[in-house]
């Protein structure tokens, strides 16, 4: 770990994201970095906190905070991971922004697009640094297939499949779009539209329906299946299928070019040439980065303004993909997704915060409106 720079963490949320997986990170990076207080809503956070700290090596137990201004304030922390619903997130990230504390948090970078242009309006203005979790680019395999590319020619069409069994939906702030933001398409699915985002760039067409609902008498209201079809400006077109609530899980990518095509899983890329002979193949464990990884690769780039730059581009490009997604689901017709230079009617120029009120229906609209076409 040389070279990491001595740091004061701030954990802001203890669910079971940060309890499985940055507390260990933490610990694990002890004693450079510094875990020097938790923050949650709950109460009874803490003495789960305290169980899982009781399971990880030895560190010294952080503080404990329902109040986060409390906490950045008694603490001084100059480093902050956010791990808290969706909908909770522009607002601790503005006060880290506003405070000038470096932060790594979890998809997505927004529950709509209006307020993807407020937070990169705000990592812009004040000069500030996030890093966004997205485990796929720190997986070896998908970052060789992205330089595979080159191998199969221009691509012509691609297939993503992103499936699974999952029932955290179904219940509490995911079961509900306003808390959510949204299911198959902005929740589970913000990792593999953020690698096609990766691979090819924002689509300038998007068309996508979804299937009826599993449970139709429960309460859940986000959307669980959705059939996407997506085209680029280069003449691409690609398929993306996404699924909350499929026995088996399954997640692969082909992509055909000119003189051959891709297949890639977590576990293995296969290369083949246009006689569909196998000219390449490379396994992989199936494992992504560990979390203490992803956090020091953050650490690593702190003061590089180049990776919030990008960030804030991809963010804005993956949001508007999904905005548009939702949009093409409520219109039943093809929807172009809003470019990010031009879109001056997500967010006040003047610099006026938007009126999050508005903001909230923004998003029922859609992603209720969406669920409800099914």
């Amino acid at each position: 770990m040389g070279g990491v720079p001595e740091l004061r963490c701030l954990l802001i949320g203890v669910g079971r994201r940060a309890l499985d997986d940055y507390v260990p990170a933490l610990a694990e990076l002890a004693p450079r970095v510094e875990f020097v207080a938790a923050c949650d809503v709950d109460r009874s956070a803490e003495e789960r906190l305290n169980e899982k700290l009781s399971t990880v090596q030895q560190i010294v137990a952080p503080r404990f905070f329902t109040d986060r201004a409390a906490a950045m304030d008694e603490t001084s922390p100059n480093f902050a991971i956010v791990a808290t619903p969706h909908h909770t997130h522009l607002d601790v990230a503005r006060d880290l922004i506003l405070r000038g504390i470096p932060f790594l948090k979890e998809k997505p970078f927004a529950i709509s697009l209006p307020q993807a242009h407020e937070l990169a309006h705000l990592l812009r203005q004040e000069d500030s640094f996030m890093r966004l979790c997205v485990q796929r680019r720190y997986h070896p395999l998908y970052a060789y297939a992205k330089s595979a590319l080159a191998q199969i020619g221009d691509v012509r069409h691609f297939e993503a499949i992103y499936q699974l069994n999952a029932d955290g939906y179904r219940d509490g702030w995911r079961a509900h779009p306003n808390t959510s933001g949204g299911g198959a398409i902005i929740d589970m699915g913000y990792h593999m539209i953020d690698v096609l985002q990766w691979f090819f760039g924002p689509p300038s067409l998007a068309y996508a329906t979804t299937a009826p609902k599993l449970i139709p008498s429960a309460s859940y209201d986000v959307e669980e299946t959705v059939l996407a079809n997506l085209t680029y400006r280069n003449g691409t077109t690609g398929t993306l299928r996404l699924s909350l609530c499929e026995a088996t899980k399954e997640e692969k990518i082909r992509i055909y070019g000119a003189e051959g095509h891709i297949e890639l899983t977590r576990q293995y890329l296969r290369r083949y040439d246009r006689s569909n002979n196998l000219t390449e193949e490379v396994d992989g464990d199936g494992d992504w980065a560990t979390p203490a990884e992803v956090v020091l690769d953050t650490l690593a780039k702190l003061s590089d303004r180049d990776v919030v730059a990008q960030e804030v581009a991809d963010g804005l490009d993956i949001i508007s993909a999904i905005d548009a997604l939702y949009r093409s689901i409520v219109q039943q017709a093809p929807v172009k997704p809003t470019d990010r230079e031009t879109c001056s009617a997500c967010y006040d120029p003047s610099h006026r915060r938007r009126d999050s009120r508005a903001d909230q229906q923004y998003r029922v609209l859609l992603a209720e409106a969406a669920t409800r076409m099914a």
